[in-house]
């Protein structure tokens, strides 16, 4: 096939691209992986991915949705762990990603977060890319209690899920288009987090803006 004729069936040759990822069974090591590198570096796209896998399911039957459910849910939980047990390593203030303000500020809240509402910050801090991070490496930091910990984010792993899986095929039942149905699910997903976040924000659940002063920065001003 010619350079032109790819071009001319580009939405074609996508499509089939994306069936024959989902059709194999490594999608499932891929989604996990990729959940499980997300919850210590929030940059990777795995709820996309989530969305696009459970968009293929709803269109094409594959891969199998208790599958992408699994490998998804246990990524995510493993993340986190990984994420905790840093956190019991290191000198979170000291650590690159936390150095600016901002950084300084969101470890404020996640420490404030986890001393007064433990059990709902791990849960809720799962939709929040770079808070959920800060939250988890906190935890480690300040020994949280490791079973309650891994109690606490199992329940918000699977409901991360679920959550995810729920917008794909969402989209897919909308659209009968495979490509389109994944573009709208990811949109979706953008749209969706960005709505659950400010919800957080307005019941004090979320990263403080660069405007607000953390905890500590509140006492010491005292």
């Amino acid at each position: 096939m010619s350079a032109w004729d790819w071009i001319v069936h580009f939405s074609s040759n996508i499509e089939e691209m994306v069936l024959s990822a989902t059709e194999s069974a490594w999608i499932y090591l891929w989604i996990f992986l990729l959940s499980t590198i997300d919850g210590i570096f929030p940059v990777v796209p795995s709820e996309s991915v989530v969305i696009a896998a459970s968009a293929a399911w709803k269109t094409a039957g594959t891969p199998l949705l208790p599958f992408i459910w699994i490998a998804a849910a246990a990524g995510a939980w493993c993340g986190d762990q990984i994420a905790y047990q840093v956190g019991t390593k290191i000198h979170l203030r000291s650590f690159r990603m936390f150095r600016s303000p901002k950084g300084q500020r969101t470890l404020d809240w996640a420490d404030h977060a986890l001393h007064h509402r433990g059990a709902a910050i791990i849960i809720a801090a799962r939709f929040i890319p770079f808070g959920r991070v800060a939250v988890n490496l906190t935890a480690g930091s300040l020994n949280f209690p490791r079973r309650a910990f891994m109690m606490f984010d199992l329940i918000a792993a699977v409901i991360w899920a679920s959550y995810a899986m729920a917008i794909g095929i969402w989209a897919a039942s909308l659209i009968d288009n495979l490509l389109l149905s994944i573009v709208v699910g990811v949109v979706g997903g953008i749209a969706l987090g960005w709505l659950i976040d400010r919800i957080l924000a307005k019941l004090g659940v979320s990263v403080p803006e660069d405007d607000e002063p953390g905890p500590q920065a509140a006492q010491s001003a005292d």
